[in-house]
C-alpha cells in the first residue's frame, strides 16, 4: 500500500487524532466566552468581544418627594419599666439571731405594725431577767439606805439638842453629822444603781422587742429573705412597697422633655395589663444624659391588679399640630438619632447626594425638617432604595409631594 495514498479509513482516524489534540483548547475557548457572557450581564460597562465600547447600563429609576412647607402633631413616646415608689428594706439590728418564724410571704398585704417574723429570744429573755432581778436589787438596797438615812438625820436630830444644853460634847455631835452625811451619800448612791437598772432594762427590754420584725408601714411584701433557721445579719430579711405605690420609671427624648410637665396625664399600656392604666407625671429629671441625650421620667399609676413591679411598660401622647418650615415623610429619612437624620438630594444633574439634616417633630408618617434641606429640593422618595452617594439615577418625571 501507498503510504502517501492513504485509505479513507486511514484519513478518518487521522481527523479524530487532530480533533483529540484540539479539544482541551475548544473547551477553554467555550468558558471564556461564556465568563465574558456573565460579566457583561451584570457589570456595566463590560462589552463582549466586538461589541460597541461606548455602552454604558441604564441609571438606577427612583421615586421622588418635594420639602414643602407643612405641620406635624407628635406622638410623645415614653418606655421603662414598672418600679416601686418607695421600697423599704425591714431588718433588724439585732445580730447572729436565728429566725423562729416567718408570718407573711411574696405578695402578702399588710398594715402597719403587722409582725412579719419572730427571732428566737431566749437569750433575751434572760437578759430581761437579769435586768429586772437587778432593778429588784436596787430598790432593796434604796430602802435599806433610806432606813439608815432616816435614823442617822434623828440620832442628828437628838444630839444636837443634847448638845444645846451641855449634856452631849461638840465631838460626839460632829461624829453623828458625819454619820447623816455617809447615810444620805449611800442612799444617792443607790439611787443612782436603781437608774442604772432602770435603764439596762429599758434596753434589754427594747432589744427584746426587736426580735419581733414588724411592718413599719402599709404595703404589699415585695421580696421575702427570712428564711426559719437562718440567722439575722445586715442583709434585710423582707422588702416592702409603700402603700403598693407604683410608677413608670421611662426615659424621654430632650425634646419630648420640654412637651411633659408635672400633672400632665397620659395612659400606660403595661405587659400583663389588659386595659390602659391611668398615669400621671410625677417628676421630670433635671438633666439630660449626655450619651444618649435622653432624660428620665416618672410617672405614678393609678391602683391596678395585674401591675407588678419589674414588667415592661410604654406610655404614648399625642401633642397638637403645629405649622413647620418644611416636612418631608419619614420613610424618606434614615435616622441616625432623634435629632438628626440623612436624605438622598437628588441633584439637577441627576446625581444622588447624601445630607445630613435635623430634625424635630414627628407622627411617624411625617417628619419636621428644622436645617439642612431647602424648599423645593427633591429627595429620594424611600430611604430603603439602593442608591448610594454619587450614583446617577432617574427620577420620576412626577415628583410627588411631601404627604403620607
Amino acid at each position: 500500500m501507498n503510504p502517501t495514498n492513504p485509505t479513507p479509513e486511514q484519513r478518518r482516524e487521522q481527523r479524530l487524532q487532530r480533533l483529540a489534540q484540539h479539544k482541551p483548547k475548544l473547551l477553554i475557548m467555550a468558558l471564556l466566552t461564556l465568563v465574558v457572557a456573565v460579566l457583561a450581564l451584570w457589570l456595566p460597562g463590560t462589552q463582549l468581544p466586538g461589541g460597541n465600547n461606548n455602552q454604558v447600563a441604564p441609571a438606577m429609576k427612583v421615586s421622588s418627594v418635594v420639602a414643602q412647607p407643612g405641620s406635624v402633631g407628635q406622638n410623645l413616646f415614653i418606655s421603662g419599666s414598672v418600679v416601686p415608689r418607695e421600697e423599704i428594706a425591714i431588718g433588724t439590728a439585732l445580730q447572729e439571731q436565728r429566725v423562729a418564724a416567718v408570718l407573711v410571704e411574696e405578695g402578702d398585704q399588710v398594715i402597719a405594725g403587722q409582725t412579719l417574723a419572730q427571732l428566737e429570744t431566749s437569750t433575751l429573755d434572760a437578759r430581761v431577767q437579769q435586768a429586772e432581778a437587778a432593778l429588784r436589787r436596787s430598790t432593796a438596797l434604796i430602802r435599806q439606805h433610806q432606813a439608815l438615812h432616816a435614823e442617822a438625820r434623828a440620832s442628828l436630830g437628838r444630839l444636837d439638842q443634847l448638845g444645846s444644853v451641855g449634856a452631849a460634847s461638840a465631838q460626839q455631835v460632829d461624829q453623828q453629822r458625819a454619820q447623816s452625811r455617809s447615810a444620805e451619800a449611800n442612799l444617792a448612791a443607790a439611787q443612782a444603781e436603781r437608774e442604772q437598772a432602770q435603764a439596762e432594762l429599758a434596753d434589754a427590754r427594747a432589744q427584746r422587742q426587736k426580735a419581733v420584725v414588724r411592718a413599719p408601714v402599709a404595703g404589699v411584701i415585695s421580696e421575702r429573705h427570712a428564711r426559719i433557721g437562718a440567722m439575722s445579719g445586715s442583709e434585710p430579711l423582707f422588702r416592702l412597697i409603700r402603700d403598693n405605690q407604683l410608677e413608670l420609671d421611662g426615659e424621654v427624648t430632650q425634646n419630648g422633655l420640654g412637651l411633659l410637665e408635672v400633672g400632665t396625664q397620659v395612659q400606660v399600656q403595661a405587659a400583663g395589663v389588659a386595659t390602659p392604666v391611668a398615669g400621671t407625671v410625677r417628676l421630670l429629671a433635671p438633666k439630660v444624659d449626655p450619651t444618649s441625650r435622653r432624660a428620665r421620667v416618672r410617672i405614678a399609676l393609678a391602683a391596678e391588679p395585674g401591675l407588678r413591679a419589674g414588667s415592661f411598660a410604654s406610655a404614648s401622647l399625642e401633642r397638637p399640630q403645629q405649622a413647620t418650615s418644611l416636612v418631608l415623610p419619614q420613610r424618606a429619612l434614615t435616622f441616625v438619632s432623634d435629632e438628626q437624620a440623612s436624605v438622598m438630594v437628588l441633584e439637577p444633574d441627576g446625581t444622588a447626594k447624601l445630607r445630613q439634616v435635623r430634625v424635630g417633630r414627628r407622627d411617624g408618617i411625617q417628619v419636621e425638617v428644622l436645617a439642612g434641606l431647602a424648599e423645593g429640593e427633591r429627595v429620594v422618595a424611600q430611604a430603603s432604595a439602593f442608591v448610594r452617594d454619587g450614583d446617577i439615577v432617574n427620577p420620576d418625571d412626577e415628583p410627588s409631594r411631601a404627604t403620607p
